[in-house]
């Protein structure tokens, strides 16, 4: 036994070194900082394919694999981990595979290869995490089953693809299935196997994939035939083509593949799995785990192997943190600045990670991992009698809940317990089942603690100082003991809970209750048992009539909240917890006698359970050949060629801002912000900071050149989008709590981030804050700026006043409210700022979707002519708008500090710091009154609307524009009296986002839609139907509506979705379920395309031709996933009479097109499109001459010739949308281009007990035109689709109410769909036959109009809503804001539980509100 007197680092033998293999090379170096997380020491060695999404394992973006030698077992292990969490030494003795080890663009992986040829990537920033994830599945499983793919993606996020495209390529890999038709499938054709397409080709494409083991891959549409999957013959052909079939249509000149018309959604390869293109383990790893420390200048860490070590070290460190993954001290150091120079890594030691039974239980090791502990979990419960095995079910059911793999990879059960969160998974199962905790130390010895008995108050335990958890006893129920384990959380899938508890009861053979324990999580500050209900549970009979006052006893006695309660949502909380006993309760009843829980009460024994994803695409294959030639080249417009990217992105090969090479002397920017959101500054003092080693300087307002304090208000410090009302650097008032105040720049981001935090403000005139829209009414807190239209009646001139408002005989008045949405896009707001050494000169490298205006304030706030700054953007991260105006600031701040110190300056904001400055989609409250017949048809609308801008006007004017237009959906509304109003609050400016306003505005119309509806006592779908807007009808804003096929585009999607079948089949659903209601919506859409700033409808390009003949194009777009890029080369490429493959595209800079517009409002393909088109056209026409010579020339010849013959080879183009002339003084003229149309039908199921729903069913219509490329353009309905589900359904900014504080600042809170959150089928068509005369090659904008369509998804769920507050006799219009999250459903369904929740003491403002 060691001495406890030796100091620790005697103990363990030093090493100087760090030891490792990484992408299956040696890796050795000097020891990284303890604290210094994996990420950071892999890109700081140039491995920049890892990135880095959040920095708290949320987002899987960060994924890496960690292989390490299993001596006990003598295999290898290999796990995903979040590089973000994972600290860099504990890889000592490991192999790290990152992105860059799979493969190269020129020679990608399997894994990388299948989703990128699936359209899986978009934006890149999540791919490469996403890939690593899978890769890590194929390792560990040669032959994965469907729910094995689907479940290795639980810990990653995606917020551009919805999805469906990645685990379309993903399922390549899973075990085959029986090829099978599917009666379901639009196009009524078969389905193949995963590993096999059906193919054939002619006018309709339709692809169905389907790993559920009924059909899987692809199918087309094609004279009737179709050719199934070859097992022995089709490895061959790109398409799936049997030998046969090969030599045939080889022979007669109908290759698809040889003749370049091949649509990549036919060139789906079988993916098999190929281990010689696997990094084998390192043999000279194979080793037995050692014990060792290292030293640096920031601390220590330590790696013992055994319990005496462990003891003895954190003895002689009493404040030492034990880590095993870091999933949670991590997030410690990150959001919350905390340091811990010593670590202890006990992830080896060995007497605390295996398991020890009983012949009463289990004592688990307490450095089990979590996915470990599933396994045995798993295990055991297949060995023992199931009697025995109820605590051991309850902690299974709560793991499989339990974060995402990556984190169950690394995070142990001792980990878990002592964080003593008040929301753990596990601990409320441990507490309920009588588990006991195993402690010792060096001077204390031994002992064991109740878990009952362990937490003492919030985050507190009874814990002494140095003592370590070396196991935990599960003991085994008995006979006549039942216990159950519930959660409650935003999202199914790797999230916190709400709330979440353990039941477990013990009858006698009369079913009286001899013992009970309810434990529950989120109630209070710790994790506890309801002691007065579990003692009033005790002499029972189990009989129905205890759940009510049991219920009321929890909620009244043992958990008392009050509406300012910490978490919030206390009615919320009160009534899951009197549901988990209502199912804890008929569980019981069923195991005890299964005929006491009714036919209808049966689901709610049970979870929703969803299918395996799956997705069908419908469309007309129409690529166009070369004008006046039946010729088709390769990537012609029409063809679904993959982004040009994807295979960059899936190999780590893309490059995005924080990837650029580090410049000699760059040095890194730390955000000095206010932590107050209505307060005047007294002073600022960064001396503090300034004293730190490695310190630049301070930058502040001061340092702009030309600033005065006595014109700060007009000076070069205010800027702004359209009104320059915001400071860059606050100097005398503060307006929401993270406004940036200055700058501390420094040699690296550790010193810069230390160091801002040391900078001391003073704040002084603390004012009230005003932070929800209904805060600026009472405070009429409004910008002065009103959008108004009037017409018909209201119109002051009578224009078509021709439906007097007398028509109405009907009127109902409501309110429309909804919350902001986040942009969370991947990459969060980054720029690079490079000082010349000449002429004031300055580069821009930045993730920005408005490189103009970046140029333009970079010039202002420098005081230096545009031609001095170049901004540079090669790819972003994702955007959604987020990007178009508030990337400003951070690249006009860093422009500041890179002239004051004569250095380049990067930033890139933390995920904390993007959500709460760079502003959100825009809360909107709408308050109508309208007017209709008895047969539903509208006659008038009144709405005001108000949106919350925040703090500066930013976007919200053109915003409100958006949602003025769109607040009559498709329905044509003879009088409207539309006002927009701007409130200005204390919280961060709200901006543009994906849909810009008009979602809001479709929002409420949908709204007031419904309530006709349940007001006439008729079917939505009947008041949409009837409503609906006809050919040449006029807006409310007087634009006529051309090409019109709404009404078509409704009865071909009621057609094709089944609707009136499965309306019906709902009815049936619901009348036997009594816990689970069923909803289905239909719902069309109608979005305008055009800036409503005349002036933006502009574009320019700039073509190069060199005299090899390839291609050099530019233009004024930039790409952020949408594939703008891919569409603009195709479109060069066919204007030009070549293939892509001679077309290169770079990236977007303001010194090769001038003046350009934001990529925003869904135009972008139609300016710069048309824009390349003329620059093309232009060259085109100069080589006229030379494409008459016989014979002909070749092209590199026809550009040879006319080099030589003088001709110019580089053309500008230029595009601006003729026809926009509308004015909104006189409501005159037109507004938009064209319009967008869509439809779609979706269908839930929703858990009336918890508020649990999934959408079992999407189906979208959509009239896109002739798309220049489908297979880009299904991934933007899809994806938009998905984002406005998540919109309308799961996300929730939310502030603190008295300090404007956004509460939701990372993933960890804040929750967007993940991958099995989407539709289970997902359905996407387009409308055949159409085509749109005022767009580039007779296409349509689809980035934002199908967004508003995952709407659909909401107004399903209050249907189902509906169906269940019918069972309480609860009939009739009902008010519900939107989002429709877990909460507002379950509180809306009604009911005495409802009643009861919701009686809760006020005592102040509530914990969190939405703006």
């Amino acid at each position: 036994m060691l001495s406890a007197k030796v100091p620790p680092e005697d103990i363990l033998p030093e090493r100087r070194k760090l030891q490792c293999y990484i992408n299956g090379k040696p890796f050795s170096d000097f020891p990284p900082d303890p604290q210094e997380t994996l990420i950071a020491f892999l890109r700081r060695h140039g491995l920049t394919g890892t990135k880095l999404g959040c920095g708290e394992g949320g987002c899987g973006s960060c994924t890496v694999m960690l292989s390490s030698y299993n001596d006990r077992e003598g295999r290898v292990d290999h796990n995903s981990v979040n590089a973000c969490l994972a600290l860099a030494c504990s890889i000592e003795g490991k192999h790290v595979v990152t992105i860059e080890g799979l493969g190269t663009s020129t020679n990608p992986h399997p894994t990388q290869e299948a989703i990128a040829y699936s359209h899986g990537s978009q934006c890149g920033f999540c791919t490469p995490g996403i890939v690593m994830s899978l890769y890590t599945l194929t390792q560990n499983n040669q032959k994965p089953s469907p729910h094995d793919i689907e479940e290795a993606f639980d810990g990653n996020l995606c917020r551009c693809t919805g999805y469906r495209p990645i685990i379309e390529g993903a399922q390549q890999f899973s075990v085959p299935h029986p090829p099978a038709c599917n009666g379901h499938a639009t196009s009524h054709a078969c389905q193949s196997q995963p590993n096999g397409d059906a193919n054939g080709h002619g006018t309709s494409h339709a692809c169905q994939s389907q790993p559920n083991g009924d059909a899987n891959g692809h199918a087309h549409a094609c004279n009737g035939n179709i050719n199934g999957s070859h097992e022995d013959e089709d490895d061959h052909c790109a398409v799936g083509c049997s030998k046969s079939e090969c030599t045939t249509k080889k022979a007669n000149g109908t290759c698809s593949v040889m003749n370049g018309t091949a649509d990549i959604e036919d060139m789906k390869p079988r993916r098999a799995l190929d281990p010689s293109r696997d990094l084998p383990f390192p043999p000279a790893l194979k080793q037995v785990a050692a014990s060792y420390m290292f030293r640096h200048d920031n601390g220590a860490w330590y790696h013992p192997t055994t319990l005496e070590e462990l003891k003895t070290i954190m003895d002689a460190n009493p404040k030492a943190k034990i880590v095993t993954g870091n999933t949670e001290i991590g997030i410690e150091v990150r959001m919350k600045g905390a340091d811990f120079p010593t670590m202890v890594n006990a992830s080896d030691v060995r007497e605390i990670t295996s398991y020890e039974e009983s012949d009463d239980g289990i004592w688990m090791g307490a450095g089990v991992t979590l996915k470990k502990f599933q396994d045995y979990l798993e295990s055991f419960i297949a060995s023992y009698e199931s009697h025995k095995t109820e605590n051991m079910k309850a902690c299974l059911d709560n793991l499989k809940y339990f974060a995402g793999p990556q984190i169950r990879n690394v995070a142990s059960i001792a980990g878990n317990i002592v964080t003593a969160s008040a929301i753990s998974d596990l601990n409320p199962v441990f507490v309920a089942i009588d588990a006991v905790l195993k402690v010792s130390s060096v001077k204390g010895g031994s002992r064991t603690i109740p878990m009952k008995e362990f937490f003492v108050g919030y985050r507190r335990t009874a814990l002494k100082p140095s003592e370590v958890v070396e196991s935990v006893f599960i003991p085994f129920t008995q006979k006549g003991e039942y216990t159950l384990a519930f959660k409650q959380s935003k999202r199914k899938h790797d999230d916190i809970a709400i709330v979440n508890s353990c039941m477990r009861v013990r009858l006698d053979e009369n079913n009286v209750v001899q013992d009970a324990a309810l434990g529950f999580g989120g109630l209070s500050a710790f994790t506890r048992i309801a002691t007065e209900a579990s003692k009033r549970l005790v002499g029972l009979k189990w009989e129905r009539d205890i759940v009510d006052g049991l219920g009321e006893t929890i909620i009244s006695k043992d958990f008392v909240m009050s509406s300012s309660t910490p978490g919030g949502q206390v009615a919320y909380r009160r009534q899951l917890a009197l549901s988990f006993l209502r199912k804890f309760y008929l569980y019981v009843a069923g195991k005890i006698n299964a005929a006491e829980v009714k036919p209808e009460e049966q689901s709610a024994l049970t979870e929703i359970e969803r299918g395996l994803a799956r997705g069908t695409q419908f469309y007309e294959q129409d690529v166009r050949p070369l004008e006046g030639s039946e010729k088709v080249l390769e990537g012609a417009v029409g063809t679904s060629i993959p982004h040009l990217a994807a295979l960059k992105q899936v190999t780590g090969e893309a490059v995005y801002i924080d990837d650029i090479p580090k410049y000699a002397n760059e040095c890194y920017a730390g955000l000095v912000q206010s932590a107050e959101a209505n307060a005047a500054i007294e002073s600022v003092d960064p001396s503090e900071a300034l004293a730190m080693e490695g310190v630049l300087g301070y930058v502040g307002a001061e340092d702009i050149p030309n600033f005065t304090h006595e014109d700060a208000e007009h000076g070069p410090n205010m800027i702004g989008p359209i009104f320059h009302d915001e400071e860059l650097f606050a100097t005398k008032r503060v307006h929401y709590v993270g406004q940036m105040i200055g700058l501390v720049v420094a040699t690296s981001e550790t010193v810069a981030r230390k160091a801002a935090r040391m900078v001391k403000v003073v704040y002084t005139d603390k004012r009230p804050v005003i932070v929800t829209i209904e805060d600026a009414i009472e405070a009429n807190s409004f910008f002065n700026i009103t959008k108004t239209i009037s017409s018909g009646c209201y119109d002051p001139l009578k224009r078509e006043a021709d439906v007097p408002l007398e028509a109405a005989t009907h009127s109902v008045t409501g309110v429309a409210r909804m919350s902001a949405q986040e942009h969370f896009y991947l990459e969060t707001q980054a720029s690079l700022v490079v000082p010349k050494r000449e002429d004031n000169e300055i580069e821009i490298f930045a993730s920005t979707q408005h490189p103009s205006e970046t140029q333009q304030y970079v010039a202002r706030v420098l005081g230096i002519p545009s031609n001095r700054v170049n901004c540079r953007v090669k790819r972003m991260g994702g955007g959604f708008g987020g990007k178009e105006s508030r990337s400003v600031p951070l690249a006009c701040a860093l422009a500041v500090a890179a002239h004051k110190l004569h250095v380049p300056v990067r930033c890139m904001y933390t995920r904390e710091e993007d959500m709460a400055v760079s502003g959100q989609r825009h809360p909107f409250r709408g308050d109508y009154k309208i007017g209709f017949t008895d047969e539903g048809k509208i006659v008038y609308l009144e709405v005001d609307l108000i949106n919350n801008a925040g703090f500066s006007a930013d976007l919200s004017s053109s915003v409100m524009e958006r949602a003025v237009s769109h607040v009559d959906n498709c329905y044509r509304i003879p009088n409207m009296k539309v006002t927009g109003r701007l409130a200005k609050t204390n919280i961060a400016s709200n901006t543009a986002f994906r849909g810009f306003g008009g979602p809001q505005g479709l929002m409420i119309a949908e709204q007031y839609i419904t309530h006709i509806a349940e007001y006439l006592g008729k079917s939505v779908e009947e008041i949409r139907r009837i409503n609906l807007y006809k050919m040449g009808e006029l807006t409310h804003f007087r634009q006529p509506l051309e090409d019109v096929f709404m009404e078509r585009l409704w009865d071909e999607l009621v057609v094709s979705s089944e609707f009136k079948r499965r309306q019906q089949e709902v009815k049936e659903f619901n009348a036997k379920h009594k816990y689970r209601k069923r909803g289905i919506a239909l719902m069309p859409t109608k979005f305008g395309l055009a800036f409503t700033a005349r002036w933006l409808n502009q574009a320019g390009a700039l073509v190069h031709v060199y005299t090899d003949g390839s291609v050099l194009i530019t233009h004024g777009g930039t790409e952020m996933g949408q594939g703008l890029h891919t569409k603009m080369v195709q479109v060069a490429a066919q204007a030009l009479g070549i293939p892509i493959s001679k077309v290169h595209l770079s990236e977007t800079q303001t010194a090769t097109v001038p003046n350009t517009s934001a990529t925003a409002a869904s135009v972008s393909s139609d300016l710069n499109g048309m824009a390349v088109l003329d620059a093309c056209t232009k060259i085109r026409e100069r080589l006229q001459p030379y494409e008459k010579i016989e014979p002909p020339l070749t092209w590199e010849q026809m550009i040879q010739k006319a080099y030589f013959d003088r001709v110019s080879l580089s053309a500008t183009g230029f595009y601006k949308t003729p026809d926009l002339s509308y004015d909104w003084a006189t409501n005159d003229g037109r507004m938009f281009n064209y319009f967008t149309y869509g439809a779609a039908c979706a269908e839930v199921e929703v858990d009336t007990l918890t508020g649990d729903h999934t959408c079992l069913r999407a189906d979208i219509v959509m009239d896109i035109g002739k798309s220049i490329n489908p297979a880009l353009d299904i991934g933007q309905i899809e994806g938009a689709f998905v984002q406005g589900m998540g919109w309308a359904t799961l996300e929730e900014p939310l502030l603190n109410p008295n300090t404007g504080f956004l509460i939701t600042r990372g993933p960890g809170n804040y929750k967007i769909p993940g991958f099995r959150d989407i539709p289970v089928d997902f359905r996407v068509s387009f409308l055949s036959g159409v085509a749109n005369k005022r767009a580039i090659h007779s296409s349509k904008a689809v980035g934002e109009p199908p967004l508003f369509l995952g709407a659909s998804v909401f107004f399903a769920l209050r249907e189902a809503i509906k169906s269940a507050r019918a069972e309480y006799g609860e009939a009739g219009y009902f008010r519900m804001d939107s989002p429709a999250t877990s909460e507002r459903i379950l509180l809306a369904c009604g009911g005495k539980d409802t009643a009861l929740a919701k009686d809760f003491a006020i005592d102040g403002k509530p914990w969190a509100v939405p703006a």
